[in-house]
C-alpha cells in the first residue's frame, strides 16, 4: 500500500481524488509543518475521510508513559481507521501492548535498528515504520535495515517504508522487502510523472491522430 506523508490539504487533495493512496500518514513534524497541532487532528481526519483516505495515522506524544498513554487514548477516539503511531521506546511500546491486547491496531515508529522489530512483534504492532532516508543520513544503510527487517520477521508486523528522499529510493525500499510506504507529496507527484512516460503517452497519442486524420 501507498500512502501520503503530509497534512497539507491543498497538496493531499488531487493525490487522494486519484484513488491510489491507501491514506495519510502524520507526526508532530509533518503537522507544524502544516501550521497544524494535536488540536486539528479531528479536523484533518474528518477531512481526510471526505477526500477518501482509507486509513490514517496519528502519533501519540508525550514525555511520560502516563502522557503517551492520555494522549494515545485521544487518537485511538478518533476513529477504528486511524493507526495510533508510538515511538520505538520502552514508553511507546508499552502502550503499543496495552492497545493491542484491545484489539487496537498500532505502528511503531523511529526505527533505526532491526533488532528494534522484535520488541515491535511482542508488542503486537500490525505496522513498523523504518526510517530510511535518516538511518542513511545518521551513516547506517537504511536499506540494509528494510532488508534485515524483513528476514527477522515473516510478515507482521508490516514494514512501511517512511523518511524516503526519491522514487529511486522507494522502489529500493519495495525491493527489500517492505510491504508499504509513505511518500511525501513531492515524491508521490514525481512517481506519478515520469518524463520518458509522458514521452511515450505523447508518441502514442500522434500516432492515434495521424492514423484518424488519414481514415
Amino acid at each position: 500500500m501507498l500512502y501520503l506523508d503530509s497534512a497539507d490539504r491543498d497538496q493531499l487533495a488531487p493525490l487522494l481524488a486519484t484513488g491510489l493512496f491507501e491514506g495519510v500518514t502524520t507526526n508532530p513534524l509533518i503537522l507544524q509543518r502544516a501550521g497544524l497541532g494535536p488540536a486539528d487532528l479531528p479536523d484533518l481526519v474528518q477531512w481526510s475521510r471526505g477526500q477518501g483516505c482509507r486509513r490514517f495515522f496519528a502519533q501519540a506524544t508525550g514525555a511520560s508513559l502516563a502522557e503517551i498513554r492520555a494522549s494515545a487514548a485521544a487518537v485511538a477516539a478518533l476513529g477504528d481507521d486511524v493507526v495510533v503511531k508510538l515511538v520505538c521506546t520502552l514508553e511507546g511500546l508499552t502502550v503499543a501492548k496495552e492497545l493491542t491486547a484491545a484489539g487496537r491496531k498500532v505502528l511503531i515508529t523511529a526505527v533505526y535498528h532491526p533488532a528494534q522489530m522484535l520488541p515491535a512483534v511482542a508488542a503486537g504492532a500490525h505496522f513498523i515504520a523504518p526510517y530510511i532516508g535518516r538511518a542513511t543520513d545518521a551513516g547506517r544503510d537504511g536499506l540494509a535495515l528494510v532488508r534485515a527487517m524483513a528476514q527477522v520477521a515473516d510478515g507482521t508486523p508490516r514494514i512501511l517504508a517512511a523518511s524516503l528522499r526519491s522514487v529511486d529510493q522507494l522502489a529500493e525500499a519495495a525491493a527489500a522487502g517492505a510491504h508499504d510506504a509513505t511518500l511525501s507529496t513531492e515524491i508521490a507527484n514525481a512517481l506519478l510523472d515520469d518524463g520518458l512516460t509522458r514521452s511515450a503517452a505523447a508518441e502514442f497519442e500522434a500516432a492515434t491522430a495521424t492514423t484518424a486524420s488519414a481514415v
